[in-house]
C-alpha cells in the first residue's frame, strides 16, 4: 500500500474509487485500510465523500523531510582526509569522481567544510 501513499503525498482530497483504479487494489480492500490508518492518525478518511487525504502532521513531516534531504551538511568543523587511490581507480566523494589514470598509486588530501575546498595530490 505504499503506492497509496505515494499518491496521498500531496495532501489533497482523493476518491477512494480513483485511488483504487490508480492502485489495482479492490474498493472495498482500500476502503478497510483506510479506515484503519485513518484511526493511528496517518490519514484523514471522510467516509460520506469516499476521500482520503494524509493528515496534516504526515504532510508535514514528509514536507520536511524533503527539505532536509535537498539542504546542504551543517558542518560543525572542517573536515580534512586522506585517500590513496590505486593505480587506475576511481573513488567518489560529495558527487565528484577522483580518477586515477596512472600507473601509480597516488595520495590525496582533502579539505572540505561544507563542499570540497581543495585537493592536493602527491606520491604515495
Amino acid at each position: 500500500m505504499t503506492n497509496l501513499l505515494k499518491l496521498l503525498e500531496d495532501g489533497a482530497w482523493h476518491k477512494l474509487p480513483e485511488l483504487a483504479q490508480k492502485t489495482g487494489h479492490p474498493l472495498e480492500e482500500l476502503v478497510s485500510y483506510c479506515e484503519t490508518i485513518a484511526k493511528h492518525g496517518i490519514v484523514e478518511y471522510d467516509a460520506t465523500a469516499s476521500t482520503v487525504r494524509l493528515s496534516h502532521e504526515l504532510k508535514n513531516l514528509i514536507t520536511q523531510l524533503h527539505a532536509e534531504e535537498k539542504a546542504e551538511p551543517n558542518w560543525e568543523k572542517p573536515g580534512a582526509a586522506t585517500i590513496i587511490i590505486p593505480p587506475e581507480k576511481s573513488f567518489q566523494i560529495q558527487k565528484v569522481t577522483i580518477h586515477n589514470m596512472t600507473k601509480q598509486d597516488l595520495q590525496f588530501e582533502l579539505k572540505f567544510d561544507k563542499k570540497l575546498k581543495e585537493i592536493a595530490v602527491t606520491q604515495a
